[in-house]
């Protein structure tokens, strides 16, 4: 169980890092290109990954529904911790402007909205997630189709419940944030994400079924 903590943790600490390359970065597509960053280092380490962990869960059973609640928790508490860490630097002003437009577009946005952003995310990450399992661990084909399918959801402003955390975390630590906001976005993206990869795990398994 504690490994499983560790795992999840880690796992939004690096999908933060992969937020802060694209919130300093001005060209939207290059940052879409380095948000991969911290993908990366959740898929060929392991780590429980809300998005990882859901599709896994579903496709060969390699988690358990249990698990999905420790990776949303542990995710969680890795995006705070390097919000906090961020937000006590010089970083902090370089990417404010960025966490305001970013954070305000999210917090303004209507449940339907995140909802339906959300399934989208997924069904990329999820492609890139069981795509990527597939090719050997540190292959071009692995990083081509994790790099593709994730710059793919980033540029077209798809939400990524895990990274959102760090972008509201972030936000909250700068500008303050209405609790109701928050918990809208929280819930909807999740309920989206979850949405997105049983629909995409679900085909997968039983079209290689068949095959």
């Amino acid at each position: 169980m504690k490994k499983k903590w560790i795992s999840s943790i880690m796992a939004g600490i690096f999908i933060s890092m992969g937020a802060m390359v694209y919130l300093a970065v001005p060209d939207t597509l290059v940052g879409s290109l380095f948000f991969s960053t911290g993908i990366f280092l959740v898929l060929n380490l392991h780590n429980m990954l809300i998005t990882r962990v859901c599709p896994l869960s579903v496709y060969d059973h390699s988690y358990g529904w249990k698990d999905i609640g420790i990776s949303w928790v542990g995710n969680g508490i890795g995006t705070l911790i390097s919000a906090v860490i961020i937000f006590s630097s010089r970083f902090n002003s370089l990417i404010q402007e960025s966490v305001r437009t970013i954070g305000e577009t999210k917090l303004n946005d209507t449940p339907q909205s995140l909802f339906i952003l959300g399934i989208l995310c997924a069904w990329f990450v999820a492609f890139a997630v069981l795509i990527g399992a597939k090719q050997e661990r540190g292959s071009f084909a692995q990083i081509f189709y994790v790099w593709l399918f994730i710059t793919a959801f980033v540029f077209c402003g798809f939400e990524h419940i895990v990274a959102d955390m760090f972008y509201i975390s972030s936000y909250a630590l700068n500008f303050g944030v209405n609790l109701l906001e928050v918990g809208k976005v929280l819930i909807c993206v999740t309920a989206g994400n979850l949405v997105g990869g049983v629909i995409i795990a679900s085909v997968i398994r039983e079209l290689d079924q068949k095959a």
